[in-house]
């Protein structure tokens, strides 16, 4: 957390399980529709089908991430939110992704698993949107065998994902 300048961070068990336990700390459940790139390793969509939601696949730009100009008019009353994957250690483009989520009143999720270190005007990636997650898995660039971890600067969202990755216990 301190590295990226986050508030908070925890480690799970890998970057599938810090995504799951990101879609449950932001309350994504049966019905809600999360937008992600087409493009994107298949642990980004599985936990949006793990909690019951829906995922809604938005184009990709030249970095490979989610392309922000077809993000909007996927949007619906059911959309919860909106994962901005960092793919091949390029960084998505979080301004307008920001600009949009908040405008539709959407959590942002930053999928940082294949870009750790990475940054954005100057900011590292993890600690820009709603809350982040990281993959520490054999080949990612930071490498523990296999781990994960999630980060953000909303303790609200800090809790509820502690609270549902450690049977609901805070230490």
């Amino acid at each position: 957390a301190a590295h990226i300048g986050a508030k908070f961070a925890f480690a799970v068990t890998s970057g599938t399980t810090a995504l799951y336990t990101a879609m449950a700390a932001m309350e994504v459940g049966p019905g809600d529709e999360v937008i992600l790139p087409a493009w994107t390793w298949y642990a980004d969509y599985d936990a949006i089908v793990l909690c019951g939601g829906l995922p809604v696949f938005a184009e990709i730009d030249e970095s490979f991430a989610i392309d922000p100009k077809d993000i909007e008019h996927r949007i619906t009353p059911r959309t919860k939110a909106i994962i901005a994957c960092h793919l091949q250690g390029c960084p998505a483009d979080m301004d307008p992704i920001l600009e949009i989520a908040r405008k539709h009143k959407l959590r942002v999720v930053e999928d940082c698993a294949q870009c750790a270190g990475g940054r954005y005007k100057g900011k590292y990636v993890g600690s820009i949107g709603d809350i982040g997650i990281n993959s520490f898995q054999l080949s990612k660039t930071i490498t523990a065998g296999e781990g994960g971890a999630v980060t953000t600067n909303d303790s609200k969202l800090f809790e509820r994902a502690l609270r549902f990755h450690d049977v609901s216990t805070i230490r």
